[in-house]
């Protein structure tokens, strides 16, 4: 509980202070080949979820049915030293990017831009004037996205959700992504609860492969409880680790990828020194597939 209130307090005072400047309206910030846009963000309705993305590109690519790998990481915003070196080769060769406290700096723009991938940035604030946020990035445009926040009730800074849907190469599949970084700062689960509720209602529509990853915070087991029962809605399972190097908080792990529809191939956690959350790299294959 110590470790929390100083957390509050110090996330107070960059807000007080002038550090973070919370926009009104939700937006996302994507990248397309060459092209940048900021754009209000969709309130991820009915009507939007079934209706497709055109390509902006002209041309049509998928994730691999037979494997693709994803990175999953929450970076700190970068803060500390060597994260471009970690960044750089953690993300090497992976179809997914699933980013958690993505920050747009100068250098993290031009890291993506080696990868060349698409990428999208769910704000949340901005924190001394660049933009962070969840960011979820794959060499394969998304056929649809949607994004939403809600507010910490304590200090009032939000935390975004960003849901992706990219096709499988043996065409008839699509999978939906979940990039999550849910609320921490409170003394209950019920606005906890709400964000996933949220959540559940959107992905409920979705019949196919299914990913939710990210920083769930799940720091105690009232936490943890609540993401069970939106696994078992879902009809979900959770990647498990041989070697378990996932960040803790309070002795729980706050890190989890979940999935469904798919083949679990491979799965790693990572230590290192640059951000307070190791990552996790994992694989999947579509179940059945070719």
């Amino acid at each position: 509980m110590h470790k929390l209130i100083v957390a509050i307090t110090i996330s107070a005072m960059l807000t007080f202070t002038g550090c973070v400047h919370v926009m009104e309206q939700n937006l996302v910030v994507s990248q397309r080949g060459n092209k940048s846009t900021i754009n209000i963000a969709d309130n991820c309705s009915s009507d939007t979820l079934i209706k497709p993305i055109v390509s902006t590109l002209g041309q049509v690519a998928a994730l691999d049915s037979n494997g693709f790998s994803l990175l999953s990481w929450n970076m700190q915003k970068g803060m500390k030293e060597g994260w471009e070196e970690d960044f750089r080769r953690l993300s090497y060769n992976k179809d997914l990017l699933i980013i958690q406290e993505g920050y747009l700096t100068d250098a993290m723009r031009r890291l993506l831009q080696e990868r060349h991938h698409h990428w999208d940035l769910a704000l949340a604030f901005e924190f001394r004037d660049n933009k962070t946020g969840v960011l979820t990035a794959s060499k394969v445009e998304p056929s649809f996205l949607c994004t939403f926040r809600n507010k910490e009730p304590l200090i009032r800074i939000p935390k975004s959700i960003l849901i992706t849907r990219y096709p499988l190469s043996d065409g008839n599949q699509v999978v939906m992504v979940a990039n999550v970084h849910l609320i921490n700062y409170t003394l209950t689960v019920s606005h906890f609860g709400s964000q996933l509720n949220q959540l559940e209602e959107i992905l409920s529509k979705h019949q196919g492969p299914l990913i939710i990853s990210g920083d769930f915070n799940t720091w105690n087991d009232e936490r943890m409880a609540v993401v069970d029962t939106l696994a078992g809605s879902l009809d979900l399972k959770a990647v498990t680790f041989s070697k378990n190097y996932r960040s803790t908080v309070f002795g729980h792990n706050v890190d989890h990828i979940y999935y469904r529809g798919l083949e679990l191939i491979k799965a790693l956690s990572v230590k290192i020194t640059t951000s307070d959350h190791n990552p996790l790299i994992v694989k999947f294959r579509l179940t059945n597939g070719p």
